[in-house]
């Protein structure tokens, strides 16, 4: 080949190696647009609920006390069993009141026999009346004084004022029982209550009787049903919340005092509202709580006030409208007038 024709082959190729550079000038293929899924908003009715924690209780606590000093000589009952009125829980040595009791009970005798002959000889005048009056006054302090001691025997046997459940045993045998110190803890009335705080903003929509949905964390597959039985009139000073009491008429038999139980109760029913779910919500530095929602085939900001939550989903008060399509999924991508594709799309229901 002779040396023209070389030189006009190596530019040839020089032209062609050029044009398949990376400076060749060729525009690279654009990102494709973020993919996302989104919700269109309808209205809808939604019950607004609060859910609240506290410990069951038994409709009333008694404490049975003793009222007389003495070593305890028998505890008739333990913890869980039932007793009746009047049944025997504790027993108190009671043999040096006995004695006591006894020997006032001679001196009454004495005192009636003294009081009677007293009455014959104030008939006959041989004594004065008021030598009468001092031995009838005799007789009524020998009989008070045995009806004293009558009452403190009583008191060694120590019995149950109401018909309940023992909730505790505070006491054994050998101990020594003060005035005022408490023996055994009953439970008593029928059903259970819960005590709960509610916070003052919701309280304003309960009323006395409202129904309310009891679940314990023992038993999560069972669900009791209760009543507010009363609210307290006054808010706690430092959390402005107020004491509502539930009150569960017939729990389970496996449902007990001191078990931690959640109360759901209804607040309010509102009609016609916008809700979304809680992931499309977002917080930014210079808009508090926006969502993002597709203009076409754009995305845009849309700063929103949210309001209460709702088995996942946010009320939304101001910001959006029925039908604005909302981004649930795909946000990361997203910018604002940027465009978007949609991956699927649902309406509310």
């Amino acid at each position: 080949m002779t040396r023209p024709a070389l030189v006009v082959l190596s530019t040839v190729l020089a032209s062609l190696l050029s044009g398949c550079g990376p400076d060749s000038g060729a525009a690279a293929p654009a990102a494709p647009p973020p993919q996302v899924r989104t919700l269109r908003l309808a209205p809808e009715d939604v019950v607004l609920s609060t859910t609240v924690v506290g410990t069951l209780e038994p409709s009333a606590r008694v404490v049975v006390a003793a009222q007389e000093e003495g070593v305890v000589t028998a505890v008739a009952v333990r913890e869980g069993d039932r007793v009746a009125a009047g049944d025997l829980v504790v027993q108190l040595d009671d043999r040096r009141i006995r004695a006591e009791l006894a020997e006032a009970e001679a001196r009454l005798l004495d005192a009636k026999a003294q009081a009677r002959r007293a009455k014959a000889l104030e008939g006959d005048g041989l004594i004065s009346p008021s030598d009468a009056d001092t031995i009838r006054a005799s007789e009524a302090m020998a009989e008070a004084r045995a009806e004293l001691l009558r009452t403190r025997t009583s008191f060694t046997r120590i019995t149950a004022p109401v018909a309940g459940v023992v909730l505790a045993r505070r006491v054994e045998v050998g101990n020594l029982a003060s005035a005022r110190t408490p023996l055994v803890e009953l439970g008593a009335g029928a059903g259970l209550l819960l005590r709960v705080p509610v916070s003052e903003l919701e309280v304003v929509h309960l009323r006395p009787g409202d129904a309310a949905t009891v679940k314990v964390d023992a038993l999560p597959d069972v669900s009791m049903a209760a009543r507010i039985a009363r609210i307290f009139p006054a808010a706690e000073g430092t959390t402005r919340q107020v004491t509502v009491e539930l009150s569960l008429v017939d729990p389970p038999a496996a449902v007990r005092p001191g078990f931690l139980a959640r109360a759901r109760m209804v607040v309010e029913k509102r009609k016609g509202v916008l809700l979304v779910p809680e992931a499309a919500l977002q917080r930014g530095s210079e808009t508090p709580h926006f969502v993002w929602v597709l203009d076409g085939d754009t995305a845009r900001v849309r700063p929103v006030e949210p309001g209460e939550r709702v088995d996942g989903r946010v009320v939304v008060r101001t910001g959006l409208a029925a039908g604005d399509e909302v981004v649930v999924e795909g946000l990361v991508r997203l910018r604002d007038g940027g465009p978007a594709r949609r991956a699927a799309s649902e309406s509310g229901s």
